[in-house]
């Protein structure tokens, strides 16, 4: 499939780590940059998920990724999948943080284990991933880190359905964006953060991903437009960084 606003090779060869890459957004990544040359290693909770997407690649490609099982809200095995990862490829180009739990409710119905998972899949998750993987991102000589955060951290956001304990998640994986984008600067890493409304599911293939384009003001927007808000930043030339990309809807009236 082709990507009429990217080069049809514009990733091709880099090698990219995506988490939550077995459903929703981080599937639709997968097949985009897939079909746009990457080199994927693909993580997941659902390892059978997982496989199907990985069979789905195939198929448009001829290239398999590679594939770990990967439960965000456990450090060691976070630790232990960047190890692997490490191991078997050297350098990473692009790490994708796109791994989180959605936790609606309230504050007082939400369990107390809801919480912590929720906070350590989105925040302890996408900290020790970067931190693992740091070594090959310094090694590709050009890495990009891209988070995938929420309007729920941006400050003064307006209540919706998720809970206090996933506003607080994702202004964490703000705030460790903002600080890391510092620290690595001068290092040839860029950091990037995009905060996306909630939107609809779609991927390459449905009726809805072409539809897209033709959206009314204040339809809700799709994973097409976040897809292409990463791609627009990851192919900026590497005198350019695209820091944050916070997505807005149009409205009537």
């Amino acid at each position: 499939m082709t990507y009429p606003l990217f080069p049809a090779d514009a990733l091709s060869g880099k090698r990219v780590v995506i988490t939550g890459a077995a459903r929703g957004l981080g599937r639709t990544l997968a097949l985009v940059l897939n079909d746009l040359g990457a080199e994927l290693v693909l993580a997941a909770r659902n390892k059978a998920r997982l496989a199907e997407t990985a069979d789905v690649l195939a198929a448009r490609s001829g290239r398999k990724p590679a594939l770990h099982g990967l439960d965000l809200a456990d450090p060691q095995a976070v630790v232990g999948v960047c190890e692997d990862i490490l191991s078997a490829h050297g350098s990473i180009d692009i790490l994708i943080n796109n791994g989180a739990l959605w936790l609606p409710g309230s504050i007082e119905e939400t369990g107390v284990a809801e919480i912590v998972t929720a906070i350590n899949s989105a925040v302890t998750g996408s900290v020790l991933m970067t931190k693992g993987l740091l070594p090959g991102l310094e090694r590709s000589g050009a890495g990009d880190v891209v988070t995938i955060v929420s309007v729920c951290g941006l400050a003064r956001e307006p209540r919706d359905q998720a809970s206090a304990a996933f506003h607080a998640a994702k202004h964490g994986q703000a705030g460790f964006s903002d600080l890391l984008r510092q620290e690595l600067r001068g290092k040839g890493i860029r950091v990037m953060a995009l905060y996306p409304p909630d939107f609809d599911d779609v991927a390459p293939g449905e009726p809805e991903w072409d539809a897209t384009p033709a959206r009314a003001a204040g339809e809700t927007m799709t994973a097409r437009e976040v897809t292409e808000g990463v791609l627009f930043a990851l192919t900026r030339p590497r005198s350019c960084t695209v820091d944050s990309i916070v997505f807005g809807n149009t409205r009537e009236g």
